[in-house]
């Protein structure tokens, strides 16, 4: 019958489908024991039983009513719905091979050709018989198809319960079943002898060794072991049937036995035949790659002499390809011809070794396997980074079949390798797992061989280790934790290891955002201080940001510190708790200063009318420290101003606050007239105030003054418009003079009088004549105090002088001249004590010089003389007629235009002397005069009258001029002589004066009768 599979389908429906045990035909022999045994499978070949029923898409399960079976069909298998019968004891199509017999029933299942998308499954219970309890006879049973050319394929297993004794397989199509205990038995028991039904019982069974790991062992030995009493009478009939073992022979390097030497060398079951014995291979393991065990050969002996042959991949003396044949004699050791590795085929070979003697054969094998493949190296952990101390392993495969035989590493850099044979030329063989090195970068090189000689690549992996975890310090932050607008925070910090920092803004290491700046991210030496620096804009809005400083170790592990900064860009705002205003009593005023971020850091605050300050650093410039609520002083005008600092260093608007407390008095505090540095003396007793004055020439000053609590003063009599500093003041020429009377109010209502007095400071001799005497004098009227103390300074230095009082307002001083051949003025400088103040009387007096003689180019006048009178006779004493003088001097007089330059004097004095030298000389200032008379339009003409008093009868008088403001003299009598500017043009000679030519005054009667 002709039967198609599809890959689709897992269950192949067929015309008979049937599945079932088999077992082996029976000789006729032990007739009673065959029977027991089938009639445990077969039962009653009438007894056919059917089952039925409809299966869907959702799948179903068909059991047999006794339970003997069942038939499961899963979900999804079908995609409508059928009609699914299942007949037992039915014939299969299929002859059952002549060793096989049944031993179950034979099942058969509709409709046919129903394909299932999803495997299904039988479940069949089977009988143990006498079969040891999941002994090899159990553990063998199997499934079986039946094929239309009565051979048989094996099925699926799924599971064997060998404690239920049920056996489940995967049901593709359905055929007989068989095990492989039935036929153990069969030979063992010398049921089945025919050479070839043996051969292939031997061939099952080495089958079944070979899975050893299937059924829970540790090698073919220990399941052999296991089952020694099975298999023991088993491989003494194979001996006995066909003179040799090919069970023990398919395992040469096993230990059946258990007693330490390989099956090849102690076999369990001496063969009939010609023992083979294989001592020795020179390489087992061969490949053809260059550098590799590229042949090899084996020596072998045979117990018996007769001929051999040596088979390539043969399954016994009779198959394969024959590659070495001769004549061997018994017990003498044979070498095989060298066997290349390309003359073999890849994997595992099998060189039977054949010997036949007296007609017997007996075999031994040689098993060489060819590797071509290149071992390969399995590294755990790969290489990487890591936080702690890695152990290697390095673990080797072979997927040739030859093994591996060394592995080497190295860790320097240079490269491992291997000479012939895996002997190590450079390297470190590899026994156990190693650890790597800490807080460095490792890279090793690997290198493996196998068996064979196959030598694989070198594989690198690169370790970078560091277990430290970096430790960072911050050293300082500057300016402070607290930072304003336009500040830079910078942190000194460092790391006791190097490695990459990062500065950030955020909530760890591991987060957070790098930071905008200097010096925040790079690289950093262990110990070696860092400065970041950081603009305050970097932290964006204000409020307490975190800033950790992160420093990666070498495998990225961060490690850090961190610190808490407060960004401030607001000032703070103060307020006080008593507004400005006017108040009885004195208040408690109590300032409250407040900041949003940084909280604040101090107030300071003045109340002398001053703003307080901060520097830079937030020290004090002005002010002092508000430490707690104010109590105002009493009876007081006060001017509060604050001033707060918060800990980033913003400073608030100032807070001024205005207080008028309890009653206040006003009062002038100083009374001035600057522009002749008269200071005024208060008395608050008396509420007067002294002013002394020098030279005071015009009626009216200017009045400069300072007042404490007074808001308005008043001067009585005039229109109420304040009287303010700057305002002009009357200054009286009399001693004590009241010159003014003003009235203080202060912010309370309470006013004040002020009277204020005037007196004169004078010098007299305020001009005196160098050379006329080694010592001068000058006399000081003034209200001074008891110990005054005068000082005379000039251009030339200071003249000291010696002072004595004479009354109450008059110093007598006397001091020497300073020489000098210009003249000079002197200022007069009077120290009294307190309560006067100092005075300096400018220009008080001068020291003049003549400059008859000295010539035009030295300051002499050219030209000058009395015009008119030449002399003047009077009845009595007192002022003369006008007295006409005329001078010239080039550039600087003129007939009709008068020049300030030029100033000039009409003098008298005792007949006969000398006023160049004399102090008894007095004078009288000379007025311009325009006159018709004046011949000459380049010369001035000055007038002037002088006095004669009672007593004298006699005087005489002089002209003199000056052009430097009276320092120097040129002195004039009554003929000019020596001057011929009328005669020679601008010819200027010195000109010639006598005391002799001077002008004379005669007073018929000095006495007069009053």
């Amino acid at each position: 019958m002709n039967r198609k599979l599809s890959l689709l389908l897992l269950l192949g429906v067929f015309s008979f489908n049937c599945v079932g045990f088999l077992l082996p035909n029976k000789e006729q022999k032990d007739s009673s024991f065959l029977q027991s045994f089938l009639g445990l499978f077969w039962g009653n070949p009438n007894q056919v039983r059917t089952v039925s029923a409809e299966v869907g898409p959702a799948g179903g399960t068909l059991q047999a009513s006794d339970g003997s079976f069942s038939f499961q069909i899963p979900a999804g298998a079908l995609s409508d719905t059928k009609v699914i019968t299942i007949s037992r004891e039915v014939s299969p199509n299929g002859s059952i091979p002549a060793e096989f017999g049944s031993a179950t029933p034979v099942f058969k299942f509709e409709p046919e050709g129903l394909h299932f998308f999803k495997p299904a499954s039988l479940t069949v219970t089977y009988n143990q018989g006498n079969s040891a309890e999941a002994g090899i006879e159990e553990r063998s049973i199997g499934m079986y198809y039946i094929k239309d050319d009565s051979t048989l394929e094996k099925m699926k297993k799924v599971s064997v319960d060998y404690s239920s004794n049920t056996i489940q397989v995967e049901v593709v199509h359905f055929s007989f079943g068989a095990g492989l205990n039935i036929q153990i038995w069969l030979v063992s028991s010398g049921i089945m002898t025919n050479p070839t039904s043996v051969s292939n019982v031997a061939d099952r069974v080495i089958d079944e060794l070979a899975n050893y790991a299937d059924y829970g062992y540790a090698s073919v030995s220990e399941y052999y072991q296991a089952n020694a009493g099975v298999l023991g009478p088993l491989l003494n009939q194979l001996v006995s049937i066909l003179g040799t073992d090919p069970i023990t022979a398919a395992f040469p390097n096993a230990d059946f036995d258990g007693d330490g030497a390989p099956n090849f060398e102690d076999p369990m079951v001496p063969s009939l035949g010609p023992v083979i014995t294989v001592s020795s291979i020179s390489f087992p393991y061969i490949s053809v790659n260059s550098g590799s065990n590229n042949s090899t050969d084996f020596t072998w002996r045979s117990s018996r002499t007769g001929t051999y042959t040596i088979r390539k991949n043969a399954s016994d003396c009779n198959s394969g390809s024959i590659v070495f044949s001769g004549n061997v004699t018994a017990n003498v050791n044979q070498t095989s011809a060298s066997i290349s590795a390309s003359s073999i085929n890849l994997g595992t070979n099998a060189l039977r070794i054949c010997v036949t003697s007296a007609g017997v054969t007996g075999f031994g094998v040689a098993t060489i396997t060819r590797d071509d493949t290149a071992p390969g190296v399995t590294v755990l952990p790969s290489g990487g980074s890591y936080g702690t101390i890695q152990s290697v392993a390095l673990n080797c495969s072979d997927t040739g079949g030859a093994g591996c035989a060394n592995v080497i590493y190295t860790s320097n850099g240079s490269t491992p390798s291997f000479g012939s044979n895996c002997a190590i030329t450079n390297g470190t063989l590899y026994s156990s797992s190693f650890a790597t090195p800490n807080q460095t970068t490792t890279t090793y090189k690997i290198k493996s061989c196998d068996h064979a000689g196959n030598q694989s690549i070198v594989l690198s992996e690169t370790y970078t280790v560091d277990t430290i975890i970096p430790t960072v310090t911050i050293n300082s932050v500057l300016p402070s934790t607290y930072l304003k607008s336009g500040q830079t925070a910078t942190i000194s910090w460092k790391s006791d290891k190097a490695g990459n920092y990062e500065v950030k803004l955020g909530s760890s290491c591991a987060t957070g955002t790098v930071l905008t700046g200097t010096n925040v991210s790079g690289a950093t030496s262990a110990n070696v201080s860092i400065t970041s620096e950081i603009p305050v804009a970097s932290f964006g809005s204000e409020g307490t940001k975190t800033v950790f400083v992160c420093v990666s170790n070498m495998v990225g592990t961060k490690g850090g510190t961190s610190i808490g900064l407060t960004v401030d860009l607001s000032n703070p705002t103060i307020s006080a708790s008593i507004n400005s205003g006017i108040y009885s009593t004195p208040q408690t005023l109590t300032i409250t200063c407040t900041d949003l971020h940084s909280g604040c850091h101090e107030i300071i605050y003045t109340n002398n009318g001053t703003s307080p300050s901060f520097d830079a650093s937030g020290s004090i410039v002005n002010g002092q420290l508000y430490t707690g609520s104010i109590i105002t002083p009493n009876n007081l005008v006060l001017e509060y101003r604050f001033l707060a600092r918060d800990h980033a260093g913003n400073v608030s608007s100032e807070l001024i606050r205005n207080y008028t407390i309890g009653q206040l008095i006003p009062k002038f505090t100083s009374f001035e007239i600057p522009e002749y540095g008269a200071k005024g003396v208060i008395d608050e007793v008396n509420k007067t105030i002294h002013i002394a004055v020098y030279k005071a020439i015009a009626p009216d000053s200017t009045a400069t003054f300072t007042t404490e609590n007074a808001v308005s003063i008043i001067h009585p009599g005039h229109s109420p418009i304040p009287f303010v500093s700057g305002d002009p003041i009357h200054l009286g020429q009399n001693e004590n003079e009241l010159v003014k009377e003003l009235i203080l109010t202060s912010p309370t209502g309470t006013t004040v009088n002020y009277k204020i007095y005037t007196f004169p400071i004078t010098v007299g001799r305020y001009e005196y004549i160098l050379g006329s005497s080694p010592t001068s004098e000058l006399y000081i009227k003034a209200l001074f105090s008891s110990n005054p103390q005068v000082n005379i300074v000039t251009s030339q230095g200071s003249a000291p002088t010696t002072c004595a009082r004479l009354d109450q307002y008059t110093l007598n001083c006397t001091f020497t001249p300073i020489s000098s051949s210009n003249g000079y003025f002197m200022d007069v400088v009077v120290t009294n004590d307190a309560p006067y103040h100092n005075f300096t009387l400018v220009k008080a007096a001068k020291m003049t010089v003549t400059k008859n003689g000295a010539g035009e180019a030295n300051g002499e006048i050219p030209y000058c003389l009395i015009q008119h009178p030449l002399s003047i006779t009077q009845p009595v004493p007192g002022e003369t007629e006008m007295i006409y003088a005329r001078v010239y001097y080039p550039g600087l007089t003129s007939r009709t235009v008068e020049n300030p330059a030029v100033t000039g004097q009409i003098g008298i004095g005792p007949i006969g002397t000398d006023p160049r030298t004399s102090l008894q000389w007095t004078y009288s200032s000379a007025q311009y005069n325009i006159s018709e008379f004046n011949d000459n339009p380049n010369n001035a003409e000055y007038m002037a009258k002088v006095r004669t008093y009672r007593g004298t009868a006699s005087y005489s008088y002089v002209a003199r001029f000056s052009v430097n403001g009276g320092l120097n003299y040129t002195y004039c009598d009554t003929d000019g002589s020596g001057s011929d500017f009328l005669l020679s043009g601008d010819s200027y000679p010195n000109l010639e004066y006598s005391v002799n030519k001077l002008g004379v005054i005669n007073v018929t009667n000095p006495n007069p009768p009053f």
